[in-house]
This record gives C-alpha cells, structure tokens and sequence, in this order.
C-alpha cells in the first residue's frame, strides 16, 4: 500500500468515525465527490486535496524528522501478525500489511478458523471495530448472507470467549 493509499485510508476511516460518509467529507472539504473514488480507485492523491480531507475528518497532517535510532540491542523486534503467513493468503507478498487490514482480510475471507484466529491474536473488540468499518463501507463488496454468516461466526466466537471467561 503506498503511503498515498495509507494516508486516504485514515482520513476516511476517521471520517467514518465522525459519521461522514465519502459524499459528505468531499463537501465539507470543498471537493467533488469524484475525486475520492479516483483517488482510491488510482491510489494517488493531490497533497492539498489530502490535507482539506484530513482537515474536513478533524485530521492534522504533519511532517516529522525520524526520532534518534535506538541501539541496536534496544530495538525491540517487529511483532508481526500470524496472519501475515503467506500461506494464509491474506497478505500477498507485502511485508508491510497493516493489522487492520489483515484482520479485514480475514473478515472478508469468512473462514471461521482465521476470524477465530484474528480475535485471540488481537483481540475481539479490534476484530469488532474493523467489521463494523468494513459493514459501513458500501464497497466492501460481500452479500447479505456473507455479512450474516460473518456477524453469526463473530456472535458465536464472543459467546463461547465469556462462557470459557465464566
């Protein structure tokens, strides 16, 4: 994911966050709508258009040097996510996947053994967060029995995590 891409992805996910929608978020920036879905569907965007973005979500976009680097034996190792196996599928061949978007992927995939996975590796409120962005996004691209299956196999996971809590 270019840092183009990533960027996008935080502003319309706090967007959604304050109830924005794309249609919306492009007004209040001062935007066509257009240029959202071209930039998503480009994976480039105009820094001034990212910044008004930004600005219309409640998002500040700053530019900072690197902190001093850390000794090498301070340096505390890259914890990376099961689900980064490449034998998973879920995170092709970049190295760099977020967790929310492998977590997402899991989602989307529906296999009850990955989402089972996701929420004992991060956790199921995070599991929940990451479902209900991808539910609120129209493109997420699954179907009504999809969405139900995914809602059933996560209300079942939280069911059987309290009654092993109890």
């Amino acid at each position: 994911m270019s840092i183009n891409q990533s960027l996008l992805t935080q502003v319309l996910c706090a967007a959604k966050v304050a109830q924005l929608d794309q249609a919306r978020l492009a007004q209040v920036a001062g935007v066509a709508p257009e240029t959202i879905s071209r930039a998503k569907k480009r994976g480039t965007i105009d820094l001034s258009t990212l910044q008004a973005l930004a600005q219309a979500a409640g998002l500040t976009l700053t530019l900072s040097g690197p902190a001093a680097p850390a000794p090498a034996a301070l340096k505390a190792p890259i914890r990376r996510s099961s689900l980064a196996d490449p034998l998973r599928g879920l995170a092709w061949s970049n190295a760099a996947i977020s967790d929310e978007v492998l977590v997402r992927n899991a989602l989307k995939k529906g296999s009850f053994n990955l989402v089972l996975e996701a929420v004992l590796e991060h956790g199921l409120p995070f599991v929940q967060k990451q479902w209900a962005l991808m539910r609120s996004d129209a493109d997420v691209g699954l179907s009504a029995r999809a969405l139900a299956d995914i809602n059933r196999k996560l209300a079942n996971i939280e069911r059987g995590l309290r009654h092993a809590a109890a």
